[in-house]
């Protein structure tokens, strides 16, 4: 659960930031958190160590939306609850980890390019996106073996792909339809 106390968030007993947390962030947060669960959960492939899906799309668009804390929480959150509830549990705190990581790579790669347009944020995402299946085959290689982690990455490799595309597909209409900064700025 994640607790508002003393203007602090609090996850599993972890302060995770200490500036002020407005009743608005702790709702974008949840809302973008189920928004990736959501994308995640309902749509989703079995593949040989786990399944593909195309909740990495929401989790681009939390990176555009929320930024690079708000996102990262948001990412984690909602990757992770879908490995609970899907019965990967052995992938939870990576997960976690993983799909945060992937957010602030994203974020801080826009933010270092010099002219941040949808290029630099399609660059982000393959850079964000490159280190996730870099980061479950390291992950799948202490579970699994090296066989076993290399057998993972053409899954991860599509399943990237797809997100990438399907992230700037609803970012373009989000942008045409000014959703995109009302989004944003709420």
């Amino acid at each position: 659960m994640i607790y508002l106390i003393n203007k602090e968030i609090f996850y599993g007993g972890v302060i995770l930031s200490t500036h002020h947390a407005t009743t608005k962030d702790i709702t974008k947060i949840a809302i973008m958190s189920a928004l990736v669960f959501i994308a995640t959960y309902l749509i989703k492939i079995p593949s040989l160590n786990g399944y593909t899906h195309i909740g990495d799309s929401m989790i681009i668009i939390s990176a555009l939306i929320l930024g690079k804390k708000k996102g990262a929480l948001a990412a984690g959150l909602g990757a992770s609850l879908c490995d609970l509830l899907s019965g990967y549990m052995q992938y939870i705190i990576a997960t976690f980890f993983i799909k945060a990581i992937m957010v602030i790579i994203i974020c801080t790669t826009v933010e270092k390019l010099i002219n941040k347009t949808k290029l630099a944020w399609i660059i982000g995402s393959i850079v964000g996106c490159t280190f996730q299946v870099l980061g479950y085959a390291l992950f799948e290689s202490l579970l699994y073996g090296f066989a076993g982690a290399i057998a993972s990455i053409p899954s991860n490799i599509i399943q990237s792909i797809t997100g990438i595309v399907i992230a700037m597909v609803l970012a373009n209409i989000l942008e045409k339809s000014n959703v995109f900064e009302k989004l944003k700025n709420a």
